[in-house]
C-alpha cells in the first residue's frame, strides 16, 4: 500500500539547497549539493545572444513559444509528436500540465521515492493528492518493481497521473525497453496520464531514451524538457511540453497565468544553440559525466560509503560510513569533517530508512578530484 506524502513548509524544502551552498562557501568545501551542471556551452551561449541582441524585441511573444524555437525542439524528438508549448523552465512545465490536468479531473498524482523535492509542491499547487512507489535500493543500482507500480496505478484510473522522471533525479534510475514498453501498456490499461519529466535526457550511461512516439501514441502522455540540463544553462529558464492538443490548450492557460511567455532574445539565441550543440557534442558531454561518475563513486566506495551506481543523471546517493559516529545532521557533519558538500535527502523521502547523501558530479573534473581527494585524505586520516 502506497503511502500518502506530507511534506514540510515548501521554503523549508527549497531551503536546503541555499543552505547547503552557504554551508560550503563558509568552511570552503567542495560544493556538491546542488544540481548545476557544468557549464560547457557558455561560450556558444554568449556568442548566441550576442549574435540575437540586435535583432531581438523586448515586448510579449507568443504564449506558446516562437515558431523558430518551437519547430526546434520539435526536431529533437520523433517525428510525429505534438508541437511543443514553450515555458519558462522545465518546473514551469509540470506545474502548467499539472494544473492543465487538474483542470481536466485528474485528482492524484503518483511518482517515484525517492522524489525531487520540488514534486510535493507541484502537486499541491494544483489541488492534487500524492503518492508514492519506493525504488529498491537494496543493491548495487536502483530497480523499480514494476508490479508495485502497476498495483498502485490501477485504483487510480483515468484521475490519476504518474510523473516518471528517466535519468531519474536522485537515483540516477533509468528505465530499460521493457520497463517503457510495460508503462505503455499500464496507460492503456488504466487510463492514467503519464507525464514525462525529461530534463536529464541527454545523460544516459545506460538505457535507452523513452521511445516518445509509442508513448504518444497513447494519447495521455506529456513530455516536459528544458535546457537546463542537456545545453547546461540551467538559469536561463527555457523549457517546453509535448502534449495531446486538448491537454495543450489548458496546460498553456495555465502557463499564461505563470509566466505568459519567454523572452524573445533567449528564444532567439536558443535556437541557434540547438542547431549549434549536435546530438555528438552532447553524447561527448555525457561522457565527460559517465567518467566523473566513476571517479566519484570509487572515491566513496573507498571512503566507506555504501553508494548507489546510477545509470543516469548528475547524482550519486550514499549513506555516509557506519564505522563513526553521525549527528542529527550527517550532510553538515561531513561537510566540517572533509571539506565535501553533498544535499541531505530527507525532503526526497516520505520516511528516509538511512541517512542518504546525494553527490552531484555536474560539477568540473577538477572539483571531482578535489572531493575525492578530500574524501580519501579524510578516511586515512579516521584510521590512523
Amino acid at each position: 500500500m502506497s503511502t500518502s506524502i506530507t511534506t514540510e513548509p515548501d521554503s523549508q524544502v527549497v531551503g536546503i539547497y541555499q543552505r547547503m551552498t552557504a554551508l560550503a562557501a563558509e568552511h570552503s568545501a567542495v560544493n556538491l549539493s546542488q544540481g548545476i551542471p557544468e557549464p560547457v556551452y557558455d561560450a556558444e551561449w554568449r556568442a548566441a545572444l550576442a549574435a540575437e541582441v540586435c535583432l531581438a524585441h523586448f515586448q510579449y511573444t507568443p504564449s506558446a513559444g516562437t515558431p523558430g524555437l518551437r519547430e526546434s525542439v520539435a526536431s529533437l524528438y520523433t517525428d510525429g509528436l505534438p508541437a511543443p508549448v514553450i515555458t519558462s523552465g522545465c518546473t514551469e512545465s509540470l506545474a502548467a500540465v499539472l494544473l492543465g490536468l487538474a483542470d481536466e479531473g485528474c485528482d492524484t498524482v503518483l511518482w517515484l521515492e525517492p522524489f525531487y523535492s520540488y514534486y510535493p509542491g507541484l502537486a499541491r499547487l494544483a489541488g492534487m493528492d500524492t503518492r508514492s512507489v519506493p525504488i529498491d535500493l537494496t543493491g548495487t543500482a536502483p530497480r523499480l518493481d514494476m508490479d508495485r507500480l502497476a498495483e498502485e496505478l490501477a485504483p487510480l484510473g483515468r484521475r490519476g497521473v504518474l510523473l516518471l522522471n528517466s535519468p531519474h533525479n536522485p537515483t540516477g534510475l533509468v528505465l530499460r525497453r521493457h520497463e517503457w514498453a510495460a508503462v505503455c501498456e499500464l496507460v492503456d490499461l488504466h487510463g492514467f496520464h503519464l507525464v514525462i519529466d525529461d530534463v536529464y535526457r541527454d545523460f544516459r550511461y545506460d538505457g535507452p531514451a523513452a521511445p516518445y512516439a509509442a508513448l504518444m501514441e497513447t494519447g495521455r502522455t506529456t513530455v516536459a524538457g528544458g535546457v537546463s540540463k542537456s545545453y547546461a544553462a540551467a538559469g536561463l529558464r527555457l523549457g517546453w511540453l509535448l502534449t495531446p492538443d486538448r491537454l495543450a490548450r489548458r496546460a498553456e492557460t495555465a502557463h499564461m497565468h505563470l509566466s505568459n511567455c519567454a523572452p524573445d532574445l533567449l528564444q532567439r539565441a536558443a535556437v541557434r544553440l540547438l542547431a549549434e550543440v549536435d546530438s555528438m557534442r552532447l553524447t561527448h558531454t555525457a561522457q565527460s559525466y559517465r567518467r566523473k561518475r566513476d571517479h566519484l563513486l570509487a572515491a566513496l566506495t573507498d571512503s566507506g560509503f555504501t553508494a548507489s551506481v546510477p545509470d543516469g543523471g548528475h547524482f550519486v546517493m550514499a549513506v555516509p560510513p557506519a564505522d563513526r559516529p553521525w549527528g542529527p545532521e550527517p550532510a553538515v557533519d561531513l561537510l566540517r569533517n572533509t571539506g565535501v558538500c553533498a544535499l541531505p535527502l530527507d525532503h526526497f523521502f516520505t520516511r528516509p530508512d538511512a541517512p542518504w547523501l546525494r553527490f552531484s558530479f555536474g560539477v568540473s573534473a577538477g572539483q571531482v578530484e578535489e572531493a575525492a581527494q578530500r574524501l580519501r585524505r579524510a578516511r586515512t586520516a579516521r584510521n590512523a
